[in-house]
């Protein structure tokens, strides 16, 4: 039996304003912080976009997807990553985004995985990851609130993994956590399709890079030998794959945004939980079914200098950390965490946080290739220098209101 656990990933960042928007106003009543430093009309006007493209339909055809085979013999199941700026803005701007996510929820066959609730890179702050965690555990409550499940298996920004990082999560009580199915770790008889553990002994899922990649980037590429990928084609080749299990993980927004349904997204999704119905040794699973019912067969240890991730070819943290520009600001943002903290204001808290957001590190990049017009292409801002003026000036700014800010 090969159990296959589809994991979709959502996400949506609050964007600086221009410096021109911010320069001289130093009287900001705390309350009037996030307007102060983020652009309203851009997040609403992306949103609505998205959800329009993607988030309404693709997760109506999910919820219509469970109903179709919920008493069958092998029901369908999914799960979902979504951080909490992403449910923020739905909240705000399409309140029937979350009731969609809310009818999911009450199937009782989709789970809800945790996530930082700002999509940050705070768990690579310092060893003791004290806001890392304060973030996890902002995200599960919001979880909960939502959609009444407590998150048992987590997932973290941009599968960022490593040692380190398997401890705190371990230390939060999760039972699992999601990472990279990377090259270098498969080495000798290892498949990203079996359950590892840390060090610590946490369960370890890995990403299947290759299958996931078929669907979520390769689907639309008419030069794509497997193109047009069918959905029998695709459920023959979960078929042929005799491990315990295969994670599919990938961007949510692929569906409908950045593979338009007019390349036939949505018609294979739709069918696909059909076709693996016809393989008796498939059956659909979430994660922390798998972890429950996948024995552990060997150890996994990714040093704290050896990060991993899903990002770019490199698989590691040079998506956000590669150049001087990046680093300084990424700098910026750990410097800043006594001062914010240490005001006890949660307005202050809340914009520091979404400061750290990993995408504005991300629209840093100055990488070429096709990693590089990837970058490009998910840049809000348009070139680096923008991008760096915005993020800079706004850590400056927040940084000199935290350390003036009355004891």
């Amino acid at each position: 039996m090969t159990l296959v656990s589809l994991y979709f990933f959502a996400h949506q960042p609050f964007r600086l304003k221009p410096y021109e928007q911010r320069i001289g106003l130093t009287n900001v009543p705390q309350e009037e912080l996030e307007a102060h430093y983020f652009e309203d009309s851009m997040n609403k006007e992306v949103f609505l976009k998205v959800a329009e493209k993607c988030y309404l339909p693709a997760t109506t055809m999910m919820r219509d997807a469970v109903k179709r085979y919920k008493n069958s013999e092998k029901p369908f199941k999914l799960s979902y990553g979504l951080s909490g700026t992403f449910l923020e803005q739905a909240r705000r701007y399409a309140p029937e985004v979350i009731d969609l996510y809310k009818e999911l929820a009450d199937s009782g066959m989709v789970e809800f995985c945790g996530e930082t609730y700002y999509h940050s890179l705070s768990s690579l702050f310092d060893v003791e990851k004290a806001d890392f965690k304060r973030q996890v555990l902002k995200h599960s409550d919001l979880i909960f609130e939502l959609f009444g499940q407590r998150p048992t298996v987590f997932r973290n920004t941009e599968m960022l993994y490593n040692d380190g990082v398997a401890n705190a999560v371990k230390d939060l009580g999760f039972k699992g956590i999601i990472t990279e199915g990377v090259d270098w770790l498969m080495q000798g008889w290892r498949s990203p399709d079996f359950v590892y553990s840390a060090p610590c002994g946490l369960p370890i899922l890995l990403r299947n890079y290759r299958l996931s990649d078929d669907i979520g980037y390769r689907f639309p590429n008419e030069n794509w030998s497997s193109y047009p990928l069918r959905a029998e084609t695709f459920a023959g080749w979960l078929a042929g794959n005799t491990d315990p299990s295969v994670l599919l993980a990938m961007d949510y927004e692929a569906i409908g945004e950045h593979i338009w349904a007019e390349k036939g997204i949505f018609d294979f999704l739709w069918n696909l939980p059909e076709q693996v119905s016809h393989f008796p040794q498939l059956e659909w699973s979430t994660p922390s079914d798998v972890i429950s019912r996948v024995p552990v067969t060997g150890g996994i240890s990714v040093d704290d200098f050896q990060t991993i991730s899903w990002a770019d070819q490199e698989r590691d943290t040079s998506a956000w950390l590669r150049n001087e520009m990046q680093q300084f600001c990424f700098e910026e943002m750990k410097r800043m965490e006594e001062s914010v903290i240490k005001t006890d204001n949660s307005y202050y808290i809340d914009v520091w946080r979404k400061m750290q957001t990993s995408d504005h590190l991300y629209y840093l990049s100055d990488k070429s290739l096709s990693d590089g017009d990837v970058h490009k292409y998910f840049s809000a801002y348009g070139s680096l220098v923008e991008s760096f003026t915005r993020l800079h000036t706004a850590l400056y700014d927040l940084r000199r209101r935290a350390e003036n800010y009355p004891e």
